[in-house]
């Protein structure tokens, strides 16, 4: 097993100021899907502060990755706000009811109070715990759901669809009051110092046009990353499932500071693109690579990965594409992590990267 040399936050510290580290930052996009690793299911995860910290703790200890977070799930927003979520007994939550099911309903929608509203007072009391018990060692952050990927929790994935060509007006409505609430969980979070990042599956060209985004998405996004970056004097990642590519420039350009790329876009065009103004981070396959791969095909993810990105100007970060999927045995991620530490060390040996590993 090979040893750091520095601790995450040292690490990530120095990455942040384009200082010398010991290797490439690793962070696998992990969370509540991960919650059996304690002997936890998914419910207990969601809805109590002391799982999500164990979890998230545990985890820490077990792989010694750069970046611990807490999200706000994907519809953690849309639930404060008002729609019904389903939670089974040991898997992903699921929307049950939208809280605007017609023009009428916007009536309904109101600005979130964090400190009270859904299950964001106990993403807050977690990541106090968990900075409280590895702050020292770790970067601890949050991570939330972008205006555009709430409102399909707001209205259903179908109405928001529906509405972006029948009721434009209405939906930009809908978009503007999330976007404040978005705001007022980035102030809570700031004032406890955290920072945080969106994820913004919605978003993506495998769904919407290019023309959709631009006029639905993007301006409520740029308004958010200013959020972020007055609140929190930061920079924020943005995440984007699926097709992004189109979409890179307008992100970065609206403030993005590193753009995190699911596994069907490539690490090459990303560093061309965007490289010399955000950082990089992807994007070994979460199911094929993460959930169902050999240790073989990890290690060989892992080195195209880093052989692509490593040398990005802004910065690269070795991740999964998406979020790793429930089931994954944690040798998997022990393996990833490995893997990372061996072909991620700096300085770079280029020979190195040409070391296709047989095991």
């Amino acid at each position: 097993m090979i040893k750091d040399q520095m601790t995450p936050k040292e690490r990530m510290t120095a990455f942040s100021k384009g200082e010398e580290m010991d290797r490439l930052p690793l962070v696998p996009d992990m969370g509540v899907t991960m919650a059996g690793f304690t002997g936890a299911t998914t419910y207990d995860y969601y809805h109590s502060a002391d799982v999500m910290a164990e979890t998230e703790v545990a985890l820490f200890k077990r792989l010694r990755h750069d970046s611990v977070g807490i999200s706000t799930t994907l519809r953690g927003m849309a639930e404060a706000m008002g729609s019904r979520i389903s939670y089974s007994p040991d898997n992903i939550s699921l929307l049950e009811e939208p809280v605007v099911k017609t023009v009428e309903d916007i009536k309904k929608l109101r600005t979130i109070n964090p400190e009270k509203d859904g299950k964001l007072p106990i993403l807050m009391e977690a990541l106090i715990k968990i900075r409280d018990e590895i702050g020292d060692e770790a970067d601890i952050g949050a991570s939330m759901t972008a205006p555009f990927s709430v409102a399909a929790s707001i209205l259903s994935t179908e109405t928001l669809l529906r509405w972006m060509v029948k009721k434009p007006e209405e939906l930009h409505e809908v978009m503007r009051i999330i976007t404040r609430c978005n705001e007022e969980y980035i102030k809570a979070l700031a004032e406890r110092g955290f920072s945080t990042g969106f994820c913004d599956p919605v978003s993506t060209t495998s769904l919407i046009r290019y023309s959709q985004f631009k006029e639905f998405s993007l301006p409520y996004l740029k308004e958010n990353i200013g959020h972020v970056k007055k609140y929190m004097n930061s920079s924020p990642t943005v995440h984007i499932c699926g097709a992004s590519k189109e979409l890179w420039n307008d992100v970065v350009e609206a403030g993005c500071g590193n753009f995190s790329i699911d596994n069907c876009e490539d690490l090459s065009d990303a560093k061309e693109i965007i490289g010399d103004r955000s950082v990089i981070t992807g994007n070994v396959p979460p199911v094929d690579v993460m959930l169902l791969g050999k240790k073989e095909d990890i290690w060989e993810s892992v080195r195209i990965c880093i052989e692509k990105g490593w040398d990005s100007p802004k910065g690269y970060i070795l991740s999964t594409g998406c979020q790793i999927p429930k089931g994954t045995p944690i040798e998997n991620i022990e393996e990833f992590m490995e893997a990372g530490r061996y072909y991620g060390r700096l300085p770079m040996d280029r020979e190195r990267l040409k070391d296709k590993k047989v095991f």
